[in-house]
């Protein structure tokens, strides 16, 4: 919990947490009609998160609290997981692990569901492993119905977490009798008969990832980037752990739960990434790193057995001192990862940025419509600025070319808040030989222009400016 909060509102929202913070801070009626648009299969979270914002606000620490408390927990759950597939030693040293990982913290830190995701994966693995080990039927009916329900809630939460029901049945056939794998059929058969509808239903809205690449060789380097920072000894040292931990003879369950937890949700995305549409995405998979975890947390406490037999206080210096070497190893990761500049976009510094240049009478444009998602995590940026003239509803959808020139004609300064690409009626404002770009900020994916109209008295300087650290 403590590296989840620490400068948690360092970084700046970034364009995925405008989204959340935009949507979950508007009433709760408008949420069917952006839904109908956009981000049908993160409903349920917005909910979550409109909760929280209606009681703590849409600050930075109350909209990213909930993904650190999820983390907080899941490092527990997982702990508590290596204690019962293992030793307590094995589900300490996964837990240290887990949490160090610059990935982890990286999402903890984040108003998106993806650590959210992560606990309740880890826990409905936990719950399968409980429920084929309960000895008495009314426990087992009770750990069987809670792990539908969990993976029902979390498959809610994200879709793509059912891809890891073929690593729980894989668990199944490598050690458990008939009769789990059967208990698991029914409550696989449930889960998914639940998720159904909102499968249907968000194959609709399929083309809102399609910018996602092809897995290469360079997904496997952002990989590494991601999950261990980059740093090849960290690399190398969980990596070595892990093969330790699931080689281990005397630790089958951790080979068991781990290997087709880390392999097969990962490995199915890939693979219908590389032969269809491609929606493998690291942060999708993001639970995948507790299997890691897990498999090097047995590698380090089959270390210190190792080490018990020579010497009982290399028992605890050895893997002690592991763990320090990986911390200082992995340090720079934590502290890059909470820098204001670390995320992709700087919606506060552009925020603060039209904040300051705005004057009363002047409008902003959002291209595309939904990029009002940028500037309302701050919503101080915009609120001297007539933010309806130039949109078609209160959604900021956009204006047929004709009416919108049409609207700009009483407007003397225009603001312009568009994606990388421009397009739409931000190339109209271009062409429109009443105004001219006098200012442009860029933010990450998220750009900033300024337009005035022309004076024939003078002819303003064009400014250009990068994204200044506010």
């Amino acid at each position: 919990m403590t590296l989840g909060l620490w400068q948690i509102d360092g970084p700046s929202y970034w364009a995925d947490e405008g989204v959340s913070v935009a949507i979950a801070s508007r009433p709760l009626a408008d949420l069917p009609t952006v839904l109908r648009h956009m981000d049908l299969v993160h409903g349920l979270y917005y909910v979550l998160l409109h909760v929280v914002s209606s009681v703590a606000g849409t600050g930075e620490i109350a909209m990213r609290l909930p993904s650190a408390i999820a983390t907080a927990v899941g490092t527990a759950v997982l702990v508590a997981l290596g204690r019962r597939t293992a030793s307590p030693a094995t589900g300490l040293f996964a837990g240290l692990i887990y949490a160090s990982l610059p990935v982890v913290s990286r999402y903890a830190q984040e108003a998106r569901q993806y650590a959210l995701v992560s606990a309740l994966v880890i826990s409905v693995t936990y719950l399968l492993v409980l429920a084929t080990e309960a000895d008495r039927d009314r426990h087992r009916l009770r750990l069987w119905t809670a792990y539908t329900i969990t993976l029902t809630i979390t498959a809610w939460l994200h879709l793509y977490a059912l891809f890891v029901l073929p690593a729980h049945g894989v668990m199944l056939l490598c050690r458990h009798p008939r009769g789990a794998w059967m208990r698991w059929i029914v409550s696989a058969t449930v889960v998914c008969a639940l998720t159904a509808p909102l499968a249907l239903v968000a194959r609709t809205q399929f083309g809102l990832v399609s910018w996602i690449p092809r897995p290469d060789l360079a997904t496997v380097r952002h990989l590494g980037w991601l999950v261990f920072g980059g740093n090849p000894a960290v690399i190398v040292t969980i990596m070595a752990l892990a093969v330790l931990g699931v080689g281990a003879p005397i630790r089958p369950a951790v080979r068991i739960v781990a290997l087709p937890w880390l392999v097969i949700p990962a490995g199915l995305m890939v693979v219908i990434s590389l032969i269809g549409q491609p929606i493998f995405y690291p942060r999708y998979v993001l639970h995948c790193v507790a299997a890691l975890a897990l498999a090097a947390g047995a590698g380090t406490a089959r270390v210190a057995a190792w080490a018990a037999r020579r010497s009982p206080a290399a028992a605890y210096l050895l893997p002690a001192a592991l763990l320090v070497v990986l911390a200082g190893l992995i340090g720079p990761s934590q502290l890059a990862i909470r820098e204001p500049l670390s995320r992709p976009d700087n919606l506060r510094a552009l925020a603060h940025t039209l904040r300051d240049g705005a004057r009363p009478g002047d409008a902003v444009l959002y291209v595309p419509a939904g990029n009002w998602m940028s500037t309302l995590p701050y919503p101080d940026s915009v609120a001297r600025l007539d933010t309806w003239s130039l949109h078609a509803d209160r959604f900021f959808g956009e204006l047929p070319p004709d009416r919108f020139r049409h609207a700009a004609t009483g407007l003397s300064r225009i603001w312009v808040v568009e994606g990388a690409k421009s397009y739409g009626n931000a190339v109209e404002l271009r062409n429109d030989e009443r105004f001219r770009r006098t200012a442009h900020w860029s933010f990450g994916t998220r750009q900033l222009s300024l337009y005035e109209r022309n004076d024939a008295g003078r002819q303003p300087r064009a400014v250009v400016a990068t994204s200044p650290d506010k």
